[in-house]
């Protein structure tokens, strides 16, 4: 690859700013760029072989309940590994596996708020352990500087509202981005077009807010169960979890806002838009292709089931003594 605009005149890539085919791009490459194709190509092979067998090692040791929940978590590096390298390969399918990883994280956003409740014994017994206790609502992204903020009982209400808050996200995410795409086939819509008149900008900030109120229920429910969960490592869980949001999302972003700034500059077959991306597509194969080894090492750890205090059998006929007693107080 030459860089554009040695003779003065600018190439006609950079000014059409679209990614060119797949025969193309292997043509202008060289052998640096074939072995590191094929060293990527080889990360993601590798990143989906230890998905596969850490699928079988669920099944195996997991209890059910929580089999779903964790194959889910557990996909979402080898996924975004994966749609990182189709696109990396088919630089004109970056729309659709954009969407792909995007729609794929936004559920195990949701799927990662279940599993910490799942790992304190499921609903019934997260709100008997917590009954006395309260949210604390002054948490990051979104209120972090809001100390004085009250905090929240326990309920199944406020349990209803935090599912509902990751919940809107998984649901919202995908519409907007068929709508994204929907809008690129009439050629309204461009990743690299954030002006007031495109749609980009006004969907991206869209997507930006419903991505902090998704992320603040996480926050909430992790401040609140760090302690009780510490034995089954979900603080480097969580680790995990938002270095793949950081690193597929505003990774994402960063590069994007380079190349419309022109410090990514134009090398064809590649406009700066289009090496942008190819650039996060190969630095996201080798982030998450770590991201899963660490994964299998993290979530095979700690999965015994959590003892937490349960009511006893006289406790139980205590309490219903107490109450059939106060029934019949009411009656008379």
């Amino acid at each position: 690859m030459e860089e554009a605009g040695n003779n003065g005149t600018l190439d006609p890539v950079c000014s059409a700013n679209e990614r060119p085919y797949s025969q193309v791009i292997l043509e202008s490459l060289d052998l640096t760029g074939i072995l590191l194709f094929a060293i990527l190509t080889l990360m993601t092979l590798t990143a989906d072989l230890v998905f596969v067998e850490e699928v079988f090692y669920i099944y195996r040791k997991i209890p059910p309940s929580k089999r779903s929940i964790f194959i889910w978590i557990n996909a979402a590096a080898p996924v975004i590994a994966t749609t990182s390298c189709i696109g990396m390969w088919i630089p004109r399918s970056t729309m659709f596996t954009d969407f792909t990883a995007a729609v794929f994280f936004a559920i195990v956003i949701h799927k990662f708020l279940l599993m910490m409740i799942k790992e304190c014994g499921g609903q019934k017994l997260f709100l008997r352990h917590f009954e006395n206790d309260r949210f604390k609502i002054s948490t990051g992204p979104c209120c972090c500087c809001c100390l004085c903020l009250p905090h929240i009982r326990i309920n199944r209400r406020t349990l209803f509202l935090l599912k509902l808050g990751t919940f809107q996200f998984a649901f919202l995410r995908p519409v907007l981005m068929f709508l994204s795409i929907v809008l690129w086939t009439n050629g309204n819509y461009s990743p690299s077009d954030l002006s007031p008149n495109g749609a980009a900008i006004w969907i991206n900030c869209f997507i930006g807010v419903l991505t902090i109120i998704a992320l603040w229920p996480i926050g909430i429910m992790f401040q609140r169960v760090r302690a009780l969960l510490n034995c089954k490592k979900i603080i480097p869980k969580f680790a995990l979890y938002q270095f793949a949001l950081i690193l597929s999302q505003l990774q994402a972003t960063i590069i994007n806002i380079l190349a419309m700034e022109g410090v990514i500059a134009c090398v064809p077959p590649l406009s700066s838009s289009a090496r942008g991306a190819y650039m996060d597509q190969q630095l996201l194969i080798m982030e998450m292709f770590l991201i899963t080894l660490i994964s299998r090492v993290v979530y095979r750890k700690g999965n015994d089931d959590l003892e937490l205090p349960v009511v006893s059998d006289q406790e139980t006929k205590g309490n219903k003594q107490s109450s059939r007693i106060s029934v019949e107080g009411n009656i008379f």
